[in-house]
């Protein structure tokens, strides 16, 4: 065992105990000793952490060379054996080997332990009479109350050593974070002036004109979550720095605990996108109908066959556009990663719940391999992948999970629901009878628009 050296609180402490105590039970002089440390062959090293009353300045503790060996003998044989100490009076009574190492008699050393582990010893001397068991009493219970508050000393001490190891290495990742985002957008602003450069020089009726229009379309979205993952750090840094620099101690007696204004506020302003969410009404078309657009190209390009079923175009919801772009962005790339070539994938909306006539229902579904029903109870959890993290496909686990988060926030709710034949509701006309057995969908349910 190891201790760290005591804390100027803890030395206060003992100070104070120590002239109480003195008092209290008649003493001529107490001290409280701290153990170095143990070794396997040795007794501890014991430092003075208080003596009462205060030997002037200059002058060797008496007690530390007058008697304190001998009970350091009696701490060392006592060393790992706390059953003892319950049949034994602590030291004063303690037998010895020799006459010449035996504490004298008014001494009485009480050993600080707590779980079988040692941290010091409570001295105290007195000349002119033996000690009471109320006074060895008193005596012991001030040494239990010192060797608990010698504990939280400890272990406040351990904890902000960590919390300084921590903070450090914290810092240390910020800055490894604010050198990749300065570093990533260069080459972001690269790309946007080449795709720019080469909408130029194609004609108009050119298609390839929709590609790198996507891709500048693209190149704006990685660029302004760039930003947003810049604000994101900056908050982390500066909730950091005010927590390292402003807990107090001690919280007033009359006063509630509240977060710093930084951490208070990170939830809300911070809470995706760099910014609280603005729900707003929407037409479903404006958000639907150009995702389908951006990524018919890579659908295309997979064998998968993509479309949008827009009955009524001017269906509105509220939510906030961002966020729900985001969560159907999330979607339909689950389908172009799991559906198989010759997929079909759709989306449609329209659909309402008997149970919450309020809610509108976007679906994103696909004819693809489906879900395991074993693995759709967890399909919401962040870095759950089920079965999907046994194939060849790269995954994190997050994307649904962060898709879910975000319909939540905007007063919605996510169902998957998987084979396609599990869906309630009509299944679109193109649909084959056969894919009925397979496939999945999901479901983003968000508040109607009055």
């Amino acid at each position: 065992m190891m201790l760290m050296p005591a804390s100027a609180e803890f030395a206060a402490l003992c100070q104070s105990q120590l002239a109480m105590m003195t008092k209290l039970v008649g003493a001529d002089s107490t001290a409280v000793y701290m153990a170095e440390g143990w070794s396997d062959q040795a007794s501890p090293n014991l430092l003075p952490i208080a003596v009462y009353p205060p030997e002037p300045a200059g002058t060797e503790s008496p007690t530390l060379n007058r008697s304190l060996p001998a009970a350091t003998g009696n701490l060392a044989a006592l060393r790992g054996r706390p059953d003892k100490l319950a049949a034994v009076r602590p030291f004063e009574s303690a037998p010895s080997e020799s006459a010449d190492t035996a504490a004298p008699p008014e001494q009485l050393a009480i050993p600080m332990m707590h779980e079988g582990g040692v941290f010091g010893v409570l001295v105290s001397w007195r000349a002119d009479r033996p000690w009471r068991d109320v006074e060895r009493d008193r005596l012991e219970e001030c040494a239990r109350s010192l060797t608990l508050a010698c504990v939280l000393d400890q272990r406040g001490q351990w904890l902000k050593t960590q919390m300084s190891s921590l903070d450090h290495v914290q810092a240390q990742q910020s800055d490894r974070f604010h050198e990749l985002l300065h570093q990533l957008r260069s080459p972001l602003t690269a790309l946007k002036t080449f795709g720019k450069l080469l909408t130029k020089r194609l004609p108009t009726e050119d298609p390839n004109r929709r590609l790198v229009t996507n891709m500048l379309r693209e190149s704006d979205r990685m660029q302004e979550l760039l930003g947003y993952f810049d604000d994101t750090l900056q908050a982390a840094d500066d909730s950091r720095e005010e927590t390292a620099t402003t807990i107090p101690l001690l919280l007033p007696a009359d006063k509630t605990v509240k977060a710093s204004p930084a951490l208070a506020a990170a939830p809300d302003s911070l809470a995706h996108f760099g910014g609280a969410l603005t729900l707003q009404t929407i037409a479903i078309a404006t958000i639907v109908l150009p995702l389908v657009e951006l990524t018919q190209p890579l659908a295309e390009d997979a064998g998968l066959w993509l479309q949008a079923i827009a009955d009524d175009e001017g269906l509105q919801v509220q939510a906030d556009p961002k966020a729900l772009t985001e969560s159907l962005s999330i979607v339909i790339d689950n389908a172009l990663k799991y559906a198989t070539p010759g997929s079909q994938i759709w989306l449609e909306w329209g659909w309402s719940l008997p149970s919450a006539p309020d809610l509108v229902g976007i679906v994103v579904g696909d004819t693809g391999p489906g879900i395991p029903p074993e693995d759709q109870g967890r399909i919401f959890e962040r870095h759950y992948r089920g079965l999907q993290a046994a194939g060849d496909l790269d995954g994190s686990g997050l994307g649904l999970a962060i898709a879910a988060d975000l319909v939540q926030e905007m007063h919605g709710q996510m169902q998957v629901f998987s084979p396609l034949s599990a869906w309630p509701y009509s299944l679109p006309d193109m649909i084959s009878a056969e894919a009925h057995e397979h496939g999945t969908i999901f479901v983003i349910w968000l508040p109607r628009s009055q």
